[in-house]
């Protein structure tokens, strides 16, 4: 008997031992399971305030870009062009710093987004005031001139109005944005569908107005003052002027300083700036005119004037940026009344520039365009068909001008282009798209 209580005890025992294994073993299970589900719940929480930090710098970044937008004045024209700025999203924070970069017109804006104590940086690079000279062809408006056949644009093109196409022959070819402020536009001679719009027409498309050019004020920021400081690359000169490019050297012929191709050297470095003011007294040769006859440009060089300005010649780069991209050479032209082609140039007429006509001068008929002198007169032979006319760097005005006639029988085919560097180093004084940045490099990190 006592050996049967005996075994019960052992087997009693046995068991014991069995059921506190399992329970150590349940426990152990039980305590795994929790780690692992605190370890899930802990990467699953880092990974939500990575993603949140994310947001956070990316609303600082916007942030950074409203502020920079509403101050763009004060920022292009601080010495250092830095300044920064923190703010608050839900749970998270926010840093932003706005930098100048070595090219002195482009910025950096970098952000970054903090969100229990896991930060997320976003930058943007290469941030630029984006300048006109991103259009082939601006105007507020196109006064009911036909785009038509044999026509290339490459670069934005814009019209405040309405736009009108002929699509006789397959029509013109738009390779960049076709853009209208209008609700419609007007076709002739077949569909819209065959013409080549390679990124397409918009309607209702507003893309800003005219650039408000300081032409002469007492700032001294205006043109006039700037061509007028010593310490700038500036020519500043009153009365119809006459200049022939010659590379690095152009010459000009200006009554009331007495020259008669007088040589002057380009800055092949500097940032060259020559203005031609309306004399204020005097009866002869008071008008602010320049009349090119043409040549080669080295280096950078805007020429602005307060009234008409004419092309006699074509006008080129030293160093060609379509097949040399790193060319430095770049030229604007700014004219406060109409940019003109002479009767006296050439066929197939090449002008590497970006050319703005305002029409802000109070002077008699002056809309502001850019146009071709008899552009429709077919009885003198050298006025019929000129061939084509190619601009390399895009024009803007007020009112669109006529170069042509949509026949094609007087005046010239139009081959406009915008030039890309300019899209962000414009000729000197080039006007900037006010309140407006854009940027073409964005990276994250942690």
């Amino acid at each position: 008997m006592n050996g049967i209580r005996h075994g019960i005890r052992s087997e009693q025992g046995s068991v014991l031992v069995v059921v506190m294994g399992l329970l150590f073993i349940s426990v152990g299970l039980v305590i795994a399971i929790l780690d692992v589900a605190s370890n899930a719940r802990k990467v699953a929480q880092k990974q939500s305030d990575m993603e949140a930090a994310m947001y956070v710098a990316e609303a600082g970044m916007e942030t950074g870009a409203r502020m920079m937008e509403s101050n763009l004045t004060k920022i292009v024209q601080s010495s250092t062009g830095t300044t920064n700025g923190s703010g608050n999203v839900g749970a998270g924070s926010f840093n932003y710093y706005i930098c100048r970069t070595n090219n002195t017109g482009t910025y950096c804006i970098i952000s970054t987004g903090t969100v229990n104590n896991i930060k997320r940086v976003v930058s943007l690079m290469d941030v630029y005031q984006p300048s006109y000279a991103q259009f082939a062809l601006w105007s507020a408006t196109n006064g009911a001139i036909y785009f038509v056949d044999g026509e290339i644009f490459t670069g934005h093109v814009h019209a405040d109005d309405k736009l009108y196409f002929d699509a006789t022959g397959g029509g013109p070819v738009f390779h960049s944005a076709v853009t209208s402020d209008a609700g419609t536009y007007s076709i002739q001679n077949g569909s819209i569908n065959a013409i080549e719009f390679d990124q397409g027409l918009t309607l209702n498309s507003y893309q800003g107005t005219m650039a408000d050019v300081d032409f002469n004020s007492a700032a001294s920021t205006s043109l006039k003052s700037t061509a007028g400081n010593t310490g700038t690359l500036g020519t500043l000169l009153t009365g119809s002027t006459t200049i022939t490019f010659n590379g690095g050297t152009f010459t000009v012929t200006n009554t009331r300083k007495s020259w008669n191709n007088h040589v002057l050297t380009n800055s092949p470095t500097g940032d060259n700036l020559i203005y031609v003011a309306t004399a204020t007294t005097g009866s002869s040769d008071i008008l602010g005119t320049v009349y090119m006859n043409g040549g080669h440009v080295t280096g950078r060089m805007t020429i602005a004037s307060e009234d008409d300005m004419t092309i006699a010649g074509s006008i080129t780069y030293t160093t060609n940026p379509r097949t040399t991209p790193s060319s430095t050479d770049a030229l604007g032209l700014i004219s406060d009344t109409d940019v003109w082609v002479g009767t006296s140039a050439p066929h197939n007429l090449e002008i590497d520039a970006a050319i703005m006509a305002t029409g802000a001068s109070s002077a008699a008929n002056s809309p502001g365009s850019f146009g071709v002198n008899n552009y429709d007169d077919s009885s003198n032979p050298h006025l019929g068909n000129r061939g084509t006319l190619t601009v390399y760097g895009g024009i803007v005005q007020e009112v669109r001008g006529a170069v042509g006639t949509g026949s094609g029988t007087t005046g010239y085919i139009k081959n406009y282009s915008y030039d890309p560097r300019f899209i962000t180093t414009p000729p000197p004084y080039y006007p900037k798209i006010s309140s407006k940045v854009l940027f073409s490099q964005w990276t994250e990190s942690h």
